[in-house]
């Protein structure tokens, strides 16, 4: 409840003397109290208000779950494109080391037949072979 103070009173009741101060102070009380019924009766609307503001601001859980959810769903989805540039590359690195392995083998097998080739002892046996000196 709101009053006025003792001070205040006292200075109405010097002038315009006790019983206008009366009359004052009751109505400045009256106004006081009106107001202070007022804001009262405000409050639940200016707290309404500020929340929804506040909200309107503010992220919830359920906005902050469907972030959390697209962001799960990028990383897959960069996960699988890793994986299918990884086995492409894979795939790619397996038929190169296949055909150096192919070529390899055909190097020995040339390599082989050279130095059959080039041994005395074959050439011998060629001659003999085929019947030539």
């Amino acid at each position: 409840m709101a009053t006025i103070s003792y001070e205040v009173y006292k200075i109405l009741e010097e002038k315009p003397g006790k019983e206008k101060a009366d009359k004052v102070v009751k109505v400045l009380e009256e106004s006081f109290l009106k107001i202070e019924e007022k804001a009262r009766e405000q409050k639940p609307i200016l707290k309404a208000e500020v929340k929804e503001e506040l909200l309107k601001e503010l992220v919830t859980k359920e906005e902050l779950m469907l972030v959390k959810l697209e962001i799960e769903k990028k990383i897959d989805d960069v996960k699988a494109e890793l994986e299918r540039k990884i086995d492409k590359v894979k795939a790619a690195l397996s038929r190169r080391i296949d055909k150096i392995e192919l070529l390899l083998k055909v190097l020995i097998g040339l390599v082989v037949l050279g130095i059959t080739f080039l041994n005395p002892a074959f050439v011998e046996l060629i001659k003999i072979i085929f019947n030539l000196k």
